[in-house]
């Protein structure tokens, strides 16, 4: 037996693995290849699985369709098709890390049941071919220098509405979009940044999600805005310098930690945070955004942990004196380098 498939038998098998006759029943079927089959469930495999050259594959079932109960890992330049991974229907994870894939070329469509890492492809263009079949465990994209889609967050069938985790899109310089207009439930962060290209972020369904950061996106234009009543953690939005508006949050009811507006050339206003937005239980800080006139009805908060809106030259300063004096907040305020035309604050 050669020394590569030796490896590769060690790497494919855990303790305790089922045998390939072993059934995955609720998992996807397997469409049939051939006049005489039909589909049904494929062979289950249990554990994970790194695969780091195309010597590597030789070890996986080479007939018939077959589940991956575990992580599969594709890792590294020596990865340039996927072909070998034969009839692969479905895995818990995915991993592609700095592969020479320039396309998901695999036999079949892979479906996931879990989480998805794309990191660091500097060749890969999509991710057509892949599926999330049930809620995602988390998701993360970063740093593939030609990824221009992001195909399994745009299907209707099957649609991903859930992550229970966090969703990371970060560093893709010729990302046009992030197509997360499906999504309803995120447990954890969710952060899009340091997308040079990136033109849209549809959340305008997330009606549930922790900390979120929209940041470093330098022709992001818009965000449609959130359907969320609480955000659980930091709302931050900052250094998007082709941002104008941050669409609607209409049910925004409070924000569990900071909310901070930061160096947004071109926002001019707030209208996004409405009288529902009641709490910001830390900070608001709202700085250096140099065209913003407008701070929506921030005013109208109940509670805020402390203020600083400082360095916005277009912002008259009673509409940051009106945060000050309408709104409780336990600590010192600053209101300051904003435009001292003269005005009148009001708390209606």
């Amino acid at each position: 037996m050669r020394l590569t498939t030796l490896l590769a038998l060690v790497l494919f098998t855990a303790p305790g693995a089922a045998c390939i006759g072993e059934t995955a029943a609720h998992r996807k079927p397997g469409p049939g290849s051939g006049s005489d089959q039909t589909d049904g469930p494929c062979a289950r495999r249990d554990g994970d699985v790194t695969i780091r050259t195309a010597a590597d594959m030789t070890a996986l079932p080479r007939t018939g369709c077959y589940d991956i109960y575990g992580k599969l890992s594709l890792q590294g330049a020596a990865i340039t098709s996927l072909a070998g991974l034969n009839d692969l229907n479905s895995v818990n994870e995915l991993d592609l890390d700095h592969t020479a894939l320039t396309a998901i070329d695999s036999k079949r469509p892979i479906g996931i049941y879990g989480g998805l890492t794309v990191t660091g492809n500097a060749k890969l263009t999509n991710l057509k071919q892949l599926s999330f079949e049930t809620a995602s465990t988390g998701i993360l994209i970063d740093g593939n220098t030609v990824l221009a889609s992001l195909d399994p967050l745009t299907l209707d069938e099957p649609k991903l509405e859930e992550v229970d985790g966090d969703v990371a899109i970060t560093a893709n310089p010729a990302l046009t979009a992030a197509p997360l207009g499906r999504l309803t439930r995120l447990t954890g962060a969710l952060t899009v940044s340091g997308n040079a290209q990136l033109a849209t972020i549809d959340l305008g369904k997330l009606a549930t999600t922790g900390h979120v950061e929209i940041a470093d996106n330098t022709v992001l234009t818009a965000l449609t805005g959130f359907a969320v009543t609480t955000i659980g953690g930091d709302l931050a939005i900052r250094n998007n310098p082709a941002l104008t508006s941050l669409g609607t949050m209409s049910a925004l009811y409070r924000v569990t930690g900071n909310v901070t507006i930061d160096s947004n050339a071109a926002l001019t206003n707030l209208a996004a945070f409405t009288t529902s937005l009641k709490f910001i239980d830390l900070a608001l800080t709202i700085r250096q955004n140099p065209k913003l006139t407008d701070l929506g009805a921030l005013k109208h908060l109940q509670l805020v942990g402390a203020v600083s809106i400082t360095s916005n030259q277009s912002l008259v300063n009673c509409r940051a004196q009106e945060i000050d004096r309408c709104v409780q907040h336990p600590t010192t305020s600053m209101i300051s380098n904003n435009n001292n035309a003269s005005c009148n604050v009001q708390c209606n």
